[in-house]
């Protein structure tokens, strides 16, 4: 994973803070709370490089100075390599048992960020289920409108259309009368004339 500078400055130095406090060997919590907030996934491998740092430094620390060797070399040489062999001893000791529960918390650091990890993918996984259900609720309501605004139309239509419908029944009603009123006054003519040609026949 690729780190920001800013970010890894800003985690070394939170670690440093609280090595000059006098806390030799922060957790990756206590400097996430030094910093006041960030990601495990960027703290975790930036501590990694910054103990190894500072076993580098206290290693380096235990070497005896330049000028002290030169000006005992010849008269307690001895005594020196004996002392520093016994403080390398005490050291190598230490060192491994620091390395052996860094190993052990570093497993579990591990672990735990892996489920961390797989937790995030669940989530996101989850939130593009829910997201995704949300769009089809909307989808749904979106076209039940638009139905309920189409039958709202044709039921408009429809109440028009059987206004319409009533008005030429009427229409048909009224039509028929006056065609049966026609053909009354047909037939009366028609007799009318019946009448007048048989009065004109008479005559002749």
């Amino acid at each position: 994973m690729k780190i920001k500078p800013d970010i890894k400055d800003k985690i070394a130095a939170a670690a440093n803070a609280l090595a000059a406090e006098g806390n030799d060997n922060p957790t990756n919590d206590q400097v996430r709370e030094r910093m006041g907030g960030g990601s495990l996934s960027h703290i975790s491998p930036v501590m990694r490089e910054w103990r190894e740092a500072r076993k580098a430094d206290v290693a380096a620390a235990l070497e005896m100075p330049a000028g002290l060797k030169k000006a005992i070399e010849t008269s307690v040489g001895q005594v020196w390599t004996a002392a520093s062999k016994l403080a390398s001893m005490t050291v190598d000791t230490v060192q491994r048992e620091a390395e052996a529960a860094i190993t052990a918390a570093t497993s579990e650091r591990d672990e735990a960020l892996s489920e961390i990890s797989r937790l995030e993918v669940c989530i996101s996984e989850l939130r593009q289920l829910l997201a995704d259900r949300d769009k089809a609720v909307n989808d749904i309501q979106s076209m039940l409108d638009k139905e309920r605004t189409h039958s709202a139309k044709l039921g408009s239509e429809n109440a028009a259309l059987t206004i319409r419908v009533s008005e030429r029944d009427e229409q048909l009603k009224g039509l028929k009368a006056e065609l049966k009123e026609s053909k009354n006054d047909i037939k009366a003519l028609q007799a009318d004339l019946v009448q007048i040609a048989r009065k004109s026949s008479e005559k002749k």
